[in-house]
């Protein structure tokens, strides 16, 4: 488990290089006026450029001998890396014309569907890292020409494709801080401290990344909308949509933060199957970085699609200069490493919180902290610890307890949800469909 999370996180974390960053820049100009040529134009770049990309930056990987990696299966990491690629470059074509189920359901089938299949047919790592290769670059390559309406030659043009690499190019420092802020840690502990907690450190990030559920269709929508009212010269209609979406990602990830923390220990008993203590100090370290994560996580797209200016490369490079920096004076201290990596982490992207946040109120003039966004994080922690201080008193099996907690969270949920006429919540009933 620790090799192939090594493996997956840190080739997903360089697509964006790979791409030069046209997974951002074709939803970007696509949505405008959905001119199809674009699509035709990706295509094309993603074999004269992304291939031979990815070919060097895997030798790039494999020249550093980054413990994890064998020289000897070149060729199988340039497949998935790929694969990792096209899926990236299909979700952007249809993200591009907010085709918003074609885009979800292909990104199910790259992220899930095909490596379960895959991984209950094979013997061993390599296998399955190269027919995931090859099945994810086929059924994604297959998915971009049909939506893409096959590739008219005629289309291509210099001026079009010039303007998607220069776009995306902008955007290659903040790939390459990402690439650090995902892939810089799970390397780290690869090489400073053992595979175990590479597997329990990367568990934990997954966690952490299921954020994206909420993030990635958000960002679907926000991009290509910004863009499509930017064109139109009316941005102010979706500003203070963004305020309330931004204030209710907060409190979601504060909330979701709280339940992982309070319920470490059943969630890897029951995850992983295995419960150690090295497990759950990971686990309730990494997952701190939660609301830092999601929130930087939304407003990536608004702050892309109203400036051509790479401001999230300043963002996410902060961040990740804050990680090296808190690694190499921990290093030089002589504090334990785990620690080290894990302090770094939280440390990354509460910088990137932050700087998100600035970026925001700069650009949109959006002012978030306010007394009613403090009263709500306070009640919604609060209500939290009550219930899990009242279940501790009963003594059920492991998955009773985790089954009651989960039921009676999502209940509670549910009511107020349902119930709250006034505030963000009740404004974020009534615009859901706005976007």
């Amino acid at each position: 488990l620790g090799e192939f999370l090594l493996i997956k996180r840190t080739l997903s974390a360089g697509v964006g290089i790979m791409l030069v960053g046209m997974n951002i820049a074709l939803p970007n100009y696509l949505s405008r006026n959905f001119e199809k040529s674009y699509g035709d134009n990706v295509f094309i770049l993603f074999f004269v450029i992304t291939i031979p990309i990815t070919i060097f930056l895997i030798a790039g990987i494999l020249w550093f001998n980054i413990k994890g990696f064998n020289s000897n299966h070149f060729w199988i990491y340039v497949l998935f890396s790929l694969g990792l690629s096209a899926q990236f470059i299909t979700y952007a074509l249809y993200r591009g014309y907010m085709n918003m189920i074609g885009a979800n359901v292909f990104q199910l089938f790259g992220i899930a569907i095909i490596p379960i299949i895959v991984f209950t047919t094979v013997a061993t790592l390599n296998d399955g890292l190269f027919w995931i290769g090859c099945s994810v670059t086929v059924t994604m390559l297959f998915a971009f020409l049909f939506r893409n309406g096959g590739i008219h030659i005629g289309n291509i043009v210099f001026r079009q494709s010039k303007k998607l690499i220069i776009y995306g190019s902008k955007r290659i420092p903040s790939f390459v801080a990402q690439f650090i802020l995902l892939a810089g840690i799970p390397i780290f502990l690869a090489q400073k401290v053992n595979f175990e907690s590479v597997a329990y450190f990367n568990s934990s990030l997954s966690l952490v990344r299921l954020s994206l559920i909420i993030v990635n269709p958000v960002g679907l929508v926000l991009l290509p909308r910004i863009s499509n009212k930017l064109a139109s010269g009316s941005i102010e209609v979706v500003t203070n949509n963004l305020k309330i979406l931004f204030k209710a990602g907060i409190i979601i990830s504060l909330i979701g933060t709280t339940y992982i923390y309070l319920n470490a220990s059943l969630i890897l008993k029951f995850w992983l199957g295995e419960l150690g203590n090295e497990g759950v100090k990971i686990l309730k370290s990494v997952i701190l970085a939660l609301p830092f994560y999601a929130f930087s996580g939304l407003t990536r797209s608004p702050i892309d699609a109203i400036s051509k200016k790479g401001y999230n490369s300043i963002i996410y490079g902060m961040a990740a200069v804050s990680m090296i920096i808190v690694i190499i004076v921990g290093g030089k201290f002589g504090y334990d490493l785990l620690n080290i990596a894990l302090i770094g982490f939280l440390v990354s992207n509460i910088i990137a919180g932050f700087g998100s946040n600035y970026f925001i109120r700069k650009l949109y003039k959006i002012k978030l902290w306010d007394f009613e966004l403090f009263r709500d994080i306070v009640i919604s922690q609060l209500i939290m610890l009550i219930i899990n201080q009242l279940f501790s008193f009963f003594y059920f099996s492991i998955f009773t307890h985790f089954i009651f907690i989960c039921v009676t969270y999502v209940i509670i949920g549910t009511i107020v949800f349902i119930l709250i006429k006034t505030g963000w919540v009740a404004e974020l009933k009534s615009k859901l469909n706005t976007f």
